[in-house]
């Protein structure tokens, strides 16, 4: 019965961490100079949360919190349509964070080769891109860089495999979301279009998160085995 009672309690903070770090993801526009080019995009701190929740719970926990996390945060902060690309999001963001957990390396160099098309991809639509398509591409080289890094540091050290678990899940979450609004709202450009520079954009700040979740969760000695 105690053991219950202290599941239901940190399932109970992790969820309601989640919806105030997902609040924070809103209030901050970290990408106000793209704001035009690539609006919606978000630091994604709330996902440091499901990633405690893919090392350390069960894949059922996993499910269910990031389900809460989408209807609570839709209801108080949204709409129908934010629940509905969220959930697509969330939902590609977890299996794939649940598949590469093990082998987060092979996860952070998919990433990376997903990040060089979408560069290579962007630069055959525009020569010579300016203003705030020249931001798109640097910070799609990025993150290819960082898919890099994260597969160099996770073959040395697996104890970071965050890193690409992190990547990974970003990069689907916007996946996700892309291929639902492309079928709502019957756009299938949005793939060749939205989709390419948010690959990229999503690897960075999937890799960012991820090194902050890697080194605070160490630091709290929160990780298998420590």
């Amino acid at each position: 019965m105690k053991s219950t009672a202290k599941t239901v309690a940190r399932f109970g903070l992790l969820a309601a961490l989640s919806l105030v770090l997902g609040y924070f993801d809103r209030a901050i526009p970290i990408t106000w100079f793209l704001s035009g080019a690539v609006p919606g995009i978000k630091l994604g701190l709330a996902n440091t949360v499901l990633l405690y929740a893919v090392y350390l719970m069960d894949w059922r926990t996993s499910i269910l919190l990031m389900l809460t996390k989408v209807f609570l945060s839709g209801f108080l902060f949204g709409s129908m349509s934010a629940i509905l690309y969220s959930l697509s999001g969330g939902i590609l963001s977890l299996a794939v964070m649940l598949l590469v957990r093990r082998n987060a390396k092979v996860g952070a160099l998919v990433i990376a080769a997903l990040a060089a098309a979408s560069d290579v991809m962007i630069l055959s639509r525009n020569h010579a891109p300016r203003g705030q398509m020249l931001w798109c591409v640097i910070l799609i080289a990025l993150a290819c860089l960082a898919g890099i890094a994260a597969f160099v540091v996770i073959h040395r050290n697996p104890a970071y495999s965050m890193l690409g678990t992190s990547l990974a899940g970003a990069v689907a979450h916007n996946i996700g979301q892309i291929l639902a609004a492309s079928s709502v709202l019957h756009t299938p450009q949005l793939l060749y279009t939205y989709l390419p520079v948010l690959v990229g954009i999503g690897a960075v700040v999937g890799g960012l998160t991820g090194f902050v979740a890697q080194r605070v969760f160490r630091a709290l000695r929160l990780m298998p085995g420590e």
